[in-house]
Order: C-alpha cells, then structure tokens, then sequence
C-alpha cells in the first residue's frame, strides 16, 4: 500500500483517531504512540465494533466501571477506509462495500472449503504435500507417501517458522552428519511457516482457540510455498570449516606421537 496515502480520521469522544489499517489500530493524531487495536481492544458483533473507551485517558478500558467508561459503536474498517482496504487486499472498489472487515480479510471461499475439511498444502521445493496439524504431519499431495513428520522440523528463534534439512529427490527431512567435511550432495534448507501459517483453521481448533480471532490474525494463506535455503547461506560452510581444522589438528597431533624418539648416547 501507498505510504504516502493520506489516512482517513475517525472521532472518538471528540478526539481525532488515523484509521491504520495496515496495523489494524485507530493512533490518536495528537499522540501516535496512544493506538487503539480493532484485534485486541475491540470486539465484533457482526454489525460494527464495540469498545469500551475511557473519556479521560482515551485508552480502552475493558474491565472498569464508571461515569468515565463508554461503550462506543465503531464501524468496520471496510466503512472508515473503503479505499485503503480495497488497496491492501487486491479487490476492486465496489466489492468492498457492504462487507464486514472478516469477509474482506479472510478469503472466504478458501475458509468454506477448509470448513468443508479440505487440508491445506504447501508446496516443498517443487513438490505438493498436505499439511495434517492433527497428525503433525505433511503427506505428499499426490501420492500420499512420503510422509514427513512436522516434529522432524525445528522452531526459528522468532517462533514463526520451522526449518529443516531437507533431501528433494527423497522427499524426506535429513539429519546432516557433524563431522561433515564437504557439502552433502543434493541437501537444501527449507523454511515453512509454523501452525497459524500453515492452517489456522485446525490450530485454533486444536489449542481451543475463537477461530475468528486468529483468523482475524492469522488469514489462510492460500498459496504456501516452502523457502529454499542453499547450505552456502546456512551455518554448513562454517561447520565444514570448523570439522576439516580440527581434521587437520588431529593429524599433527598423531604424527608428533608417531614421531621417532630420539636414540639414546651409548
């Protein structure tokens, strides 16, 4: 979207809110830092927002009750930026009209057919596997074999994605060998996203989670692809390093022992 594009403004209690689609927060003009979330400060009730907003600190306030707490109606971000969120989601002007911010940001054919109990898929470096969250595992698209077990895959620090080694021609997630002395022939790196980017539809299900909200979050993604990683961009190049200097070290060491001792004088 449009950097430069204007932000629409929205009047709560009389102050002034930029509507930040993008973020998917109302941010006060006057104190950008103060940013209302339409996810996390609001709740939808089909028909429009409702908030409860403190008069004073302009902040939500969902638990306290008193004369400074108000219950607001906000419309959906389809009526205060129509334009912004035709922009941010590829559709034309007048599909968004009439829709609420659900059926707009999440697609809604691809969630009936996921209700429907169609797995989503991903492709794994040319190849289509199903992703089976209840199973933890991928199966191959059309074959339905190999299977590659999810927990064979490791976590990123940032908790977003998952990694592992990865064999194309034996469709199967390899353990390299940390004695590795030279790249291992046909090996690559593969990055895919974690739970709520492969199917939020069964991670909500599975951790008992509201479906809408991580939807909301979380939209299906309808074409997952795996990234490719070469091993000359991973941390293999310095593992061979490390293994052929301690290769080297140790036959020095060997050779000082098989060294001839030096004959006594008679």
């Amino acid at each position: 979207m449009n950097k430069l594009r204007t932000l629409p403004v929205f009047a709560l209690g009389g102050t002034d809110f930029l509507v930040d689609i993008d973020q998917q927060v109302l941010r006060e003009a006057e104190r950008p830092a103060n940013e209302i979330s339409f996810i996390n400060d609001m709740s939808d009730n089909g028909h429009c927002y409702l908030l409860r907003y403190d008069l004073v600190t302009k902040r939500p306030e969902p638990d306290r009750v008193d004369q400074y707490i108000e219950v607001v109606e906000i419309p959906f971000m389809t009526r205060l930026d129509p334009e912004g969120m035709a922009l941010k989601y590829g559709l034309p002007a007048g599909q968004i009209k009439g829709k609420t911010d659900f059926e707009v940001i999440v697609d809604q054919d691809a969630l009936a057919l996921r209700r429907e109990g169609i797995l989503p898929k991903i492709d794994m470096a040319g190849e289509s596997f199903i992703s089976d969250l209840r199973l933890q595992e991928l199966r191959h698209g059309k074959y339905f074999f190999p299977v590659i077990s999810l927990k064979s895959f490791e976590l990123t620090n940032d908790g977003w994605h998952y990694e592992a080694y990865y064999h194309p021609v034996m469709k199967q997630v390899v353990e390299l060998d940390p004695k590795l002395l030279e790249f291992p022939e046909g090996v690559i790196k593969l990055k895919i996203p974690n739970e709520l980017g492969l199917d939020p539809v069964a991670t909500a299900g599975i951790y008992g989670m509201d479906e809408r909200q991580v939807l909301r979050r979380h939209p299906i993604q309808t074409a997952l692809k795996a990234e490719v990683i070469p091993l000359s961009e991973t941390n293999v190049p310095a593992m061979i390093q490390r293994n052929k200097e301690a290769l080297q070290q140790e036959h020095r060491e060997n050779a000082q022992r098989m060294k001839p001792r030096q004959r006594p004088k008679f």
